[in-house]
């Protein structure tokens, strides 16, 4: 990408330099970057997005809905990389702004996937669930109704739909389950039979609403139509949380296994996408290949700018035509899905 603009200093990102002029635009400009005006709506770049709500789906979950006109259609497995329209966002209730988002600090854009999807008009609502962890979630839960976001994005790979199997398990642990919404729409569409099991470490931190109409299994030999976000996407559950506080006590690993020993698919006829801790999917990655099963994970990296350019997301996987066996790639522009079997999840040095 060519960038015409005078470089008038560097920004030290702590693992490389990145010319301030880059790092400035990547953070606050709500212009996108590119020299092509006529392409800007059918494919990512930086546009102002306005909040249509954003509301607590548990504990410590919450979905936020922005409205933003002439966003491309996103795929399931594609991001969003948001952060404040401009310097100066006050966040901090207490005294009333935030040192890092203060005017002459800076917030790096935050990666979320995408979990929901909607044409409206001209434009789109887009979905992402998120938990609070920081600086930058904290400001997020600061947002209300008609307030503005600089949204980059539709960002990353997709989620592949394997044509010849016709039965998909999603497994998400924790804030792992967003990407896992809007691929349930993707498998739905495509015809597959599709069962989420949702982990979390105890029922209030669960991101989805349990209906209480239908029976909410404690086995994790059965899936039901419990949680509304994915049985109005077509796809039945097994909730699973560590202290069994809700569904079936134990972790979602261990849910995987007593749902596949109790309904057996053949491994070509059925595919594993999984999402959240890396021990998690770790396990489900050695779960499916000791079985013969095809399975994707969609990985979680830190973006400093999730264009490529400050290298910061790396993930390690196997290269055979290296002489080490293995090689990095970026998690924004390779991934965030990634074979499972390719992922190296111990660092190979």
């Amino acid at each position: 990408m060519a960038v015409s603009f005078a470089v008038a200093g560097f920004r030290d990102l702590g693992i490389a330099l990145v010319p301030e002029v880059i790092f400035t635009h990547l953070v606050y400009n709500t212009t996108p970057m590119t020299m092509n005006a006529k392409n800007e709506d059918s494919r990512c770049a930086i546009r102002r997005g306005e909040v249509v709500s954003n509301v607590s789906l548990c504990r410590e979950h919450l979905r936020l809905t922005i409205a933003v006109e002439g966003f491309p259609t996103p795929v399931a497995g594609q991001f969003v990389h948001l952060s404040p329209e401009r310097r100066g966002t006050c966040v901090d209730g207490e005294n009333g702004c935030c040192d890092s988002l203060d005017v002459g600090g800076a917030m790096l854009r935050r990666a979320f996937s995408i979990a929901g999807f909607r044409a409206v008009g001209r434009g789109a609502e887009i979905e992402v669930i998120y938990r609070v962890v920081g600086v930058g979630t904290r400001w997020m839960s600061s947002l209300r109704a008609g307030d503005a976001v600089s949204v980059l994005g539709p960002q990353g790979n997709a989620f592949p739909i394997v044509s010849d199997a016709a039965n998909a398990l999603l497994v998400a642990g924790g804030v792992g389950l967003p990407p896992m919404l809007f691929l349930s729409e993707a498998l739905r569409d495509a015809g597959k039979t599709t069962v989420a099991l949702c982990g979390a470490q105890m029922g209030d931190l669960l991101a989805v609403t349990i209906d209480s109409t239908v029976r909410l299994s404690t086995t994790a030999r059965e899936a039901t139509a419990s949680a509304v976000e994915f049985a109005v996407r077509g796809a039945k559950v097994v909730v699973s949380t560590d202290d069994g506080s809700l569904g079936f006590k134990g972790h979602v690993g261990q849910a995987l296994t007593e749902f596949c020993e109790a309904n057996p698919v053949a491994p070509d006829d059925l595919v594993v996408y999984t999402c959240g801790p890396e021990r998690m999917m770790e396990f489900v990655a050695q779960f499916c290949e000791s079985r013969g099963i095809r399975c994707y994970v969609c990985m979680e990296r830190a973006m400093a700018c999730g264009t490529g350019m400050c290298q910061s997301c790396v993930v390690p996987v196997r290269d055979e035509s290296d002489v080490q066996g293995w090689r990095y790639r970026l998690c924004c522009m390779d991934g965030p899905v990634f074979e499972a079997g390719e992922v190296l999840f111990s660092q190979p040095f």
